[in-house]
């Protein structure tokens, strides 16, 4: 899971399937490839479902819990996105209408 923020933490990252109801967001997240920390796991997975990249200087692991599936774990981290201080260098974000 990841809470991506511009640098002065004003806004934050939002996603969505097209198949929820209106108005129902949620943080990202993804799974841990082989080989892969779960830092770069969370930088990955953000630019994937996202376009948008993390300053990895900015990657902070905050919580751990165990999840419901076999053998895993949900962990839980803070990153600020690259090259976004405010509002004039927000990235372009296409969305559709109806799905507000």
């Amino acid at each position: 899971i990841m809470l991506v923020t511009t640098q002065c933490s004003k806004y934050a990252l939002l996603g969505r399937k097209s198949n929820w109801p209106s108005g129902r967001y949620s943080t990202l997240a993804g799974f841990l490839e082989v080989g892969e920390t779960i830092e770069d796991c969370c930088i990955r997975e953000t630019f994937e479902e996202s376009g948008v990249q993390l300053d990895r200087s900015t990657v902070e692991f905050r919580k751990s819990q165990p999840w419901p599936f076999p053998r895993s774990l949900m962990v839980g981290f803070r990153a600020k996105a690259v090259g976004i201080d405010d509002e004039s260098t927000l990235p372009r974000i296409n969305f559709d209408e109806i799905e507000m």
